[in-house]
């Protein structure tokens, strides 16, 4: 017992002090503890999970066992936990240099040459509590203990990495702030901002200068390239004489989320004041959650929230006297969901709905729905309500939160906004990047991008 117990300190101590690497600019990276005989410690910069708290290096392989004819390795840890691996899902990640390029973070393995039943035909806890494994494809690899309970898949660990990302829904309104000259000035602010925009759906920038196509630089600057699309990288928002979109006119919008009808629709979007009268009355933006009321909609109508979970709503974007004629058109039902009934994605804008092209068995059904949900989106009972001042840049996830704006037909004068949208995973990978600066990696929610985990 005495003699498990100093190893078990030495193990910790090694496992402590070892070396660390980072790897990969996108994405969060976990430190793992390195060795020459097989890159494990770098492979991790393949995986993309953020949901994950960083590895304790506490915690480290105190046995390893073949089991289930080897298709299965057993690692005992050194808390008393226990995590089982399939042979196949070790081989598919041997992380040495044959299998695994550090320099590209690419995987080398020519999947369609392993055997289709690999099995682990030994396993072994090195000097250094690394779990080193043989497979019957006279194939050898070593993983570092660190990488192994990070990607543990037990129903448990899974679980408890569910929870951690789930999207905090709104319970009051809420828009953090930040300043324009201290996003400038440090990169902090820039992270306190984005956070805001994942843990809220949506945060401020105070004091930006009222110049004209600010966007383009303070956007790429801090955050992402801009996203091009059918009405530019940057457009205005102003009232027009011959409108082409009713944000362009006085008239009340319904709630809605942008661009709808592009397979992967905008993910953060950007309004900057430019000019807002105070003689005009109304023009107030506002927003709500539609992860929040997906929620509450399962709850009160759950035959509808189904319906809308499986009949497809068609969005359709049709510019046929532009000079460069568009034609956009996507069928895909309005909520989405992973394999664990969690909602993933919402599409609204009622505004692009498009003919509806549907089994006649769905109609009746489909509309009720369709008209349910957009009163329980319209009767919602947190919103947040801002009357935008020059200077202001709102920033908002559109793959999260709807937005609306009441109308402003009242008054004389101007109200002039400038917008833009970077791409959603372009967000995501740069919070991430900041986070592992200065925060947690595990803090990060979901974005609403699709991603089942």
């Amino acid at each position: 017992m005495l003699k498990s117990l100093c190893r078990r300190r030495l193990l910790t101590v090694i496992s402590r002090c070892s070396s660390v690497q980072f790897t990969g600019q996108k994405g969060p990276s976990v430190p793992l503890i390195t060795s020459p005989p097989c890159n494990a410690s770098r492979r991790h910069g393949r995986h993309q999970s953020f949901s994950v708290r960083t590895p304790s290096f506490d915690k480290v392989a105190e046995t390893a066992s073949v089991s289930d004819c080897g298709h299965n390795v057993k690692i005992a840890w050194d808390n008393g936990s226990e995590s089982r691996f399939h042979a196949v899902w070790l081989r598919h990640h041997c992380p040495c240099q044959e299998c695994y390029s550090t320099t590209v973070n690419q995987v080398l393995i020519d999947i369609d040459n392993l055997p289709l039943e690999i099995k682990a035909t030994g396993v072994r806890i090195t000097e250094k509590g690394r779990v080193q494994i043989d497979w019957d494809d006279d194939h050898t690899g070593e993983f570092a203990s660190a990488f192994l309970r990070k990607y543990c898949y037990s129903h448990n660990s899974l679980a408890e990495k569910k929870t951690s990302i789930k999207t905090s829904l709104y319970k009051e309104s809420s828009l953090p702030c930040v300043k324009w000259a201290d996003c400038e000035a440090d990169e902090k602010y820039v992270y306190r901002w984005l956070k805001d925009i994942n843990e809220h759906g949506l945060a401020m920038v105070n004091e930006v200068p009222t110049t004209s196509n600010m966007l383009t630089e303070f956007i790429p600057k801090h955050l992402a390239p801009l996203l091009d699309n059918t009405y530019g990288k940057i457009y205005d928002v102003i009232v027009m004489e011959d409108p082409t979109n009713l944000a362009y006119t006085r008239t009340k919008l319904q709630f809605h989320m942008d661009l709808p009808y592009y397979e992967s629709a905008p993910g953060i979007q950007f309004l900057h004041c430019l000019k807002f009268d105070d003689s005009l009355l109304g023009g107030e933006t506002i927003f709500v959650d539609m992860f929040a009321v997906c929620e509450e909609f399962r709850h009160t109508s759950p035959t509808e929230f189904k319906t809308l979970c499986s009949v497809p709503c068609t969005f359709v974007r049709d510019h046929e006297s532009r000079d460069e004629p568009i034609h956009l058109l996507i069928q895909r039902p309005i909520i989405n969901l992973n394999n664990e009934e969690e909602v993933i994605g919402v599409f609204w804008n009622p505004g692009v709905v498009g003919v509806l092209e549907v089994p006649e068995d769905d109609v009746a059904d489909y509309y009720r729905a369709y008209q349910l949900f957009a009163r329980a989106i319209s009767n919602f009972h947190t919103k947040n309500e801002v009357r935008l001042k020059p200077g202001d840049l709102v920033a908002f996830n559109n793959r999260r939160m709807a937005h609306s704006r009441n109308a402003f037909t009242y008054g004389s004068g101007e109200r002039h906004f400038q917008g833009c949208y970077v791409n959603i995973c372009e967000y995501k990978s740069r919070l991430v990047s900041l986070t592992k600066k200065y925060g947690d990696v595990s803090t990060i929610k979901r974005v609403g991008n699709m991603d089942w985990m």
